[in-house]
């Protein structure tokens, strides 16, 4: 994977993996990516307000700036699962705009989806869903400006339909509970709302009734086969990671989406506005155009768990090719 990232993106993993070790940590994990972004790019770190001592709290041993040499003869420290998704996440989103190179934009966007702890951090100084969404084209744009390719590269491959063509559907459903003191996370971002999805996961119902779907139509069983909840790997996963995943399981049997439709069913909050955020991230997860995701919003008019706004539920429906 690491071939793949461009040299300046490379020593950000060599700053991480000096930051691990001074961590006595025996995996490289997203705060430690992050540190590694702030200190090769501090210019971006300031623009979106990620202080370095606010992501070395309840850290121990850690010294000031690490020196070249100090990186250089770090020893071989491996990726966290987290770390992982959060660069498949930002090979995605690089895909996702046609860039040449993946750039730390989107490194950042993956770290903010692959872990929901970093997250938490990262909002409590300030770097909310909503700063992070506004700034995103500005960085997109400017990256942009530097791949020579340009327009000439497609956000992806067109669905090459094969002879004959087999068309395979799934459906897939998700209920959570609503309590209060849980973030409110629905395709993969999180809604302001004073209570949320009570999950093994982070709960978001629209993302798992994707997964569903999916599996469903790949013949691969169900979302608890594959992330249990008697798993302690996934307490308190970002579920996007599991889409990651999952696209990950279609490309090993030549599958392809074509189309995906969901629709999430909540008294309230109000989740039209976030549609566009959401189908952004989803599609960023799976690879795929914004185009091949439709999303749609229902109450219940007030009757049962639903309508009284203890629960919200999804479906979803999804469409392969292969």
């Amino acid at each position: 994977m690491l071939e793949s990232f461009p040299e300046n993106l490379r020593r950000v993993i060599f700053f991480a993996r000096y930051e691990a070790v001074q961590d006595g940590s025996p995996r490289i994990e997203c705060t430690h990516l992050l540190l590694g972004l702030a200190r090769q790019m501090p210019e971006l770190a300031t623009r979106l307000g990620i202080s370095e001592d606010r992501l070395r709290e309840n850290r121990s041993g850690v010294p000031g700036q690490p020196t070249d040499a100090a990186v250089s003869t770090t020893p071989e420290v491996p990726l966290s699962s987290d770390a992982r998704t959060a660069m498949q996440l930002a090979a995605a989103a690089a895909d996702q705009t046609g860039a040449a190179d993946i750039g730390p934009e989107h490194l950042l966007c993956g770290l903010f989806l692959a872990d929901a702890r970093l997250r938490s951090k990262l909002e409590e100084g300030g770097l909310t869903q909503d700063k992070l969404t506004e700034l995103l084209p500005e960085l997109l744009k400017d990256a942009q400006r530097h791949d020579r390719r340009g327009s000439e590269k497609p956000s992806e491959p067109p669905v090459q339909p094969q002879t004959p063509a087999k068309i395979r559907c799934g459906i897939g459903y998700d209920l959570h509970r609503l309590h209060a003191g849980r973030k409110m996370m629905i395709g993969g971002i999180e809604v302001p709302f004073e209570r949320g999805p009570v999950g093994h996961s982070d709960g978001d119902v629209l993302v798992h009734a994707i997964c569903d779907a999916l599996l469903g139509a790949a013949a691969l069983g169900d979302i608890g086969t594959h992330f249990p909840d008697t798993d302690r790997k996934w307490k308190g996963a970002a579920s996007l990671a599991f889409l990651v995943h999952i696209r990950e399981l279609l490309a090993d049997k030549n599958l392809q989406i074509v189309y995906i439709d969901g629709i999430v069913i909540a008294e309230r909050p109000k989740l039209g506005p976030h549609f566009p955020s959401m189908r952004v991230a989803l599609a960023g997860s799976l690879g795929i155009g914004t185009d091949r995701i439709n999303l749609k919003a229902k109450t219940n008019e007030g009757m049962d768990a639903i309508g009284r706004g203890e629960a919200i539920a999804a479906h979803a429906i999804a469409t392969l090719q292969g």
